[in-house]
């Protein structure tokens, strides 16, 4: 993890000044749904905004606010984080008990404490705002709340209910209507009396730890190589290994593969990607969501063991089959060939992305189910019995010497045996 101190004032090429950068903490949608997005964020950045235009002396140029839902779905989103804090005036954190586990919300926080550190201005406590978005336990403390609850000591709802609950009730729009105008109010005052001007901020990938070797997901892929593609397949988007796959061509920034990965940590997961065939060994043992590009199903000699090796998938692995509408060589027939095998395999509902947009949109829910499935079907992990409590009447149990022998346990299956894909245990 870098030194915040060594963070070059040098700003990012294309850092836009901005008065401040809402960070908050991505939840896993409710099962059905497609996407993240809490609309009251959006719904909460969309009035502070407005609030903050109010009140600011613009400057051409100079942009109200960002938050990562306006990032393009094509773009390389962590570089495009650390353009944005590169510019911000102000970051302001929606704390809630879902914040401090998510790497990527405190990346966001620590890449903009890492400029503020390299900066050597006199003042800077006002550069970071948090907010309170949903009241913790009362079990837990934190330092960083009393600075969130600094916002609005003299409004009992807000530390009670936090702004979120503010946002989403009319009957506190009162009380909203306030907090949010002193929340303004502080933003202008830091971005136009003390402003830091754009330097560089630290990568996410700077700051966070790197994931582990046993992930809590792999974002495996099930691609051609440019070595061997089907006849008449043009190259363009296929790399020496599956997991650099770029279904969407040039439109894509990255790998489709890194998509995903960077969905599952913004929802505090760390996330590996690996080909389809080299990590046969971590899809035993991890959820997974597995890219399928239909072209593998293109030649009449791989289908058999294609079909085969889906059916093997284990409960948590969850397939996706990716397209690309646009792609002039239509691999739709492909595509229903690939549907059908996994159907067969036992697939109940086969996910199918057309276009960028839908691959974006479905990512969340694909990583949640992934990891429901994993809870609900994956190895379950034993552990050694209580010892019982000594009895009072005979004295304490005789306990061996360490490194006494014990007879075997008795056998017991494998919990993690091969089995069709959904079957139950």
């Amino acid at each position: 993890m870098s030194r915040p101190g060594a963070v070059p004032r040098t700003a990012r090429p294309g850092a836009r000044r901005t008065y401040f950068f809402l960070s908050y903490a991505h939840s896993a949608p409710q099962q059905g749904a497609r996407a993240d997005a809490d609309v009251w964020v959006g719904q909460f950045f969309a009035d502070l905004s407005a609030e903050v235009a109010r009140r600011a002396e613009l400057v051409p140029g100079m942009r109200i606010g960002f938050f990562d839902q306006q990032i393009p779905p094509d773009a390389d989103w962590k570089a495009a984080l650390a353009e944005a804090l590169s510019g911000v005036e102000v970051f302001v954190p929606l704390y809630s008990p879902g914040y401090f586990r998510r790497p990527w919300a405190l990346g966001e926080q620590e890449s903009f404490r890492g400029r503020l550190a390299a900066a050597n201005k006199p003042d800077t406590a006002g550069h970071v705002l948090p907010v309170l978005w949903i009241p913790f336990p009362t079990w837990e403390s934190r330092s960083e709340l009393d600075e969130a609850l600094d916002l609005g000591r003299d409004v009992p709802e807000y530390a009670e209910n936090g702004l979120r609950a503010l946002c989403m009730l009319a009957a506190y729009r009162e009380q909203y209507d306030d907090l949010l105008g002193r929340l303004a109010h502080r933003i202008v005052e830091a971005a136009e009396r003390h402003p830091l001007g754009p330097s560089r901020a630290p990568s996410l990938d700077e700051v966070t730890r790197p994931a582990p070797a046993d992930p809590d997901l792999v974002v495996a892929v099930l691609a051609p190589t440019r070595g061997r593609l089907p006849a008449a397949r043009a190259r363009s988007g296929y790399a020496s290994s599956a997991r650099q796959w770029r279904p969407f061509g040039g439109r894509q920034k990255l790998p489709a593969a890194e998509y995903v990965a960077s969905t599952a940590e913004r929802l505090g997961l760390s996330a590996r990607t690996a080909d389809f065939a080299a990590g046969a060994d971590l899809l035993e043992r991890r959820p997974t969501v597995l890219l399928i590009d239909p072209w593998v199903a293109a030649d009449p000699d791989a289908t058999e063991t294609f079909a085969a090796a889906m059916r093997d998938l284990r409960p948590w692995v969850v397939p996706i089959v990716v397209t690309d509408g646009d792609d002039p060589q239509d691999a739709a027939r492909h595509a229903e060939t690939v549907a059908d095998m996994l159907q067969n395999a036992g697939v109940p509902q086969v996910k199918r992305a057309r276009n960028v947009q839908e691959f974006v949109d479905l990512m969340p829910a694909l990583v949640t189910e992934a990891r429901r499935q994993y809870l609900k079907h994956g190895p379950v992990t034993e552990f050694p019995e209580a010892e019982p409590p000594p009895s009072l009447r005979h004295g304490p149990e005789h306990r061996p010497r360490p490194g006494a022998s014990f007879d075997p346990p008795p056998a017991h299956d494998d919990p993690a045996s091969p089995r069709p894909h959904g079957e139950n245990r």
